[in-house]
């Protein structure tokens, strides 16, 4: 990000007045307008209702937990979107919760706590909203947004990670938060060592599932974006960092990573950077979808210092990757694809609307898509796997950044935003099976647990193990941890964990089976 001194270089130099005329344009929203846990015509509206408080006591266990299933699943989202009478602008704009569910010998204890980050901490305190974020601009107009991008510091809200018996709670460009594994207590942010301006984190990163490297990347927004990759070996020591300048200004959630490759997907979501830097929006109102560009893609070798190169195709947009293999001298890139980012972009977009109380614009659904790349002849084709509302893809993480065969994805029904089965892709056939938990329980995405100590071969036909998915039920306005069979999807779960409160969306999960004398 540009220093104050830098900026106000460039505004002279362009001509640029700091007398910018009108007014901030993202404000956060009126509590009042929204109603908690909807009615029976908007019964999802419990997943945009802050829990606002903690809990930590054992859960109701209905049917029978498998006795191989011993460790502690987690779950990390925004958990309170409101305070002191106002509520953040859209569904991917709150304070960072981490869940965690131990499974024991005697049943499923369960935890949650709100991540201490700088922001929830100082705004706990003062009882109002002080800080803008991604997509919600700080009370107080524009004065009170000038030139404030970089206190746009991390909710600590979308991925957890359980690595070298540490856990840690990342947002999108910044650094994360490790907390205590099994209190959730927030040890504080952390830079893994290194110096703290060194690089920056995305929330998305790789654990390769063979030698245990750990892959990041992670975009440092402003007028001149940089890019940076770091890795981690299995122990935790830094194995290499690189930068590189962004060819394109845009926003880009998640990234394909193979033995051999790092794929990065610049789709064409542009950020108009300026309204955002100078307090008029903010970064989710800056957002434009210009398909005309296409998508541009950057690959990188994984290892050396080779300079990257660059291939064109068509516009997609890209939440999320599923996984990537290097095979035959092509690139395998499996990853849910949209025509159009609509359920985000714009104010009547679903992201948006939601937190009104209204159902909002999701056109485009998200479709089960291949990249087939050829590095050197430097070609892509496309290619489609599955069909429609689809989305937080996971796979059998054994398997990740090598060849695999299923992937485990949610689904929606046709013209609902939010997901109410799961189903299991073989991405081999393109057969598959799935589970639906009816129109009024929404689902989260799917983790794959797998068997302890049971080798998984990538081409394996049964690949048994289990799915974990956490399911709001907006009938009784509660949330259960739902347990099924990953090679018997269709037979339903096999134990539920009902929690005495509801759980509101949250994103990304994280197994952590259970090692002598460790929970």
């Amino acid at each position: 990000m540009l220093s104050r001194r830098d900026f106000l270089h460039l505004a002279a130099g362009a001509g640029i007045s700091l007398a910018v005329p009108g007014c901030a344009s993202s404000p956060p929203l009126s509590r009042g307008t929204f109603p908690d846990f909807g009615d029976p015509d908007r019964p999802y509206l419990g997943l945009a209702t802050s829990l606002r408080q903690e809990h930590d006591y054992e859960a109701v266990v209905e049917g029978k937990i498998p006795h191989d299933l011993h460790g502690t699943f987690y779950r990390i989202g925004p958990g309170r979107f409101d305070r002191d009478g106002l509520r953040r602008r859209t569904l991917l704009d709150g304070d960072g919760m981490v869940q965690s569910f131990l499974f024991h010998e005697r049943g499923v204890r369960y935890r949650n706590r709100f991540v201490r980050t700088k922001r929830y901490m100082d705004e706990e305190a003062a009882g109002r909203f002080l800080y803008p974020t991604w997509c919600t601009q700080a009370p107080g107009g524009l004065l009170a947004n000038f030139w404030r991008a970089g206190e746009v510091t991390s909710q600590a809200s979308v991925t957890v990670y359980r690595i070298n018996e540490r856990l840690y709670a990342f947002d999108e460009g910044s650094l994360p938060y490790e907390l205590d594994p099994v209190t959730l207590a927030t040890t504080g942010e952390t830079s893994f060592g290194l110096p703290r301006d060194l690089t920056v984190y995305a929330a998305h990163s790789k654990v390769d599932g063979q030698n245990g490297d750990w892959l990041h990347f992670g975009i440092r927004f402003g007028p001149e974006p940089t890019l940076h990759v770091t890795i981690f070996d299995h122990g935790g020591k830094l194995s290499g960092h690189r930068s590189f300048p962004l060819p394109r200004n845009v926003y880009m959630h998640d990234w394909f990573a193979t033995d051999r490759w790092l794929v990065f997907n610049f789709q064409p979501l542009e950020i108009h950077v300026w309204g955002f830097l100078l307090g008029l929006r903010s970064m989710a109102d800056s957002l434009r979808w210009n398909p005309g560009t296409g998508n541009l893609l950057m690959l990188l070798k994984r290892t050396g210092d080779a300079a990257p190169f660059f291939i064109e195709t068509e516009a997609r947009f890209m939440w999320h990757s599923v996984n990537a293999y290097t095979g035959r001298g092509e690139i395998i890139a499996d990853f849910i694809g949209y025509d159009n980012p609509d359920h985000l972009v714009g104010r009547e977009s679903a992201a948006f609307a939601m937190m009104r109380g209204e159902k909002g614009r999701h056109e485009s659904t998200g479709m089960l898509r291949r990249y087939v790349i050829d590095p050197a002849e430097k070609r892509v084709a496309e290619e489609l796997i599955g069909g429609l509302h689809s989305e937080w893809p996971r796979i059998n993480e054994h398997h990740r950044c090598h060849g695999y065969r299923f992937a485990y994805i949610a689904g929606e029904q046709p013209g609902e935003f939010f997901w109410s089965g799961i189903s299991r892709v073989d991405m081999t056939t393109g057969a598959s099976s799935s589970y639906d938990f009816g129109g009024k329980e929404y689902c989260s995405e799917p983790v794959f647990i797998p068997i302890p100590g049971k080798s998984y071969a990538p081409d394996d036909p049964e690949e048994p193990g289990w799915v974990l998915t956490e399911v709001y039920d907006s009938g009784s306005r509660t949330s259960y941890l739902a347990v099924l069979r990953a090679d018997r999807l269709a037979d339903g779960p096999v134990a539920r964990i009902r929690l005495s409160h509801h759980t509101p969306f949250s994103y990304h999960g994280w197994w952590s089976e259970a090692l002598p004398g460790n929970p």
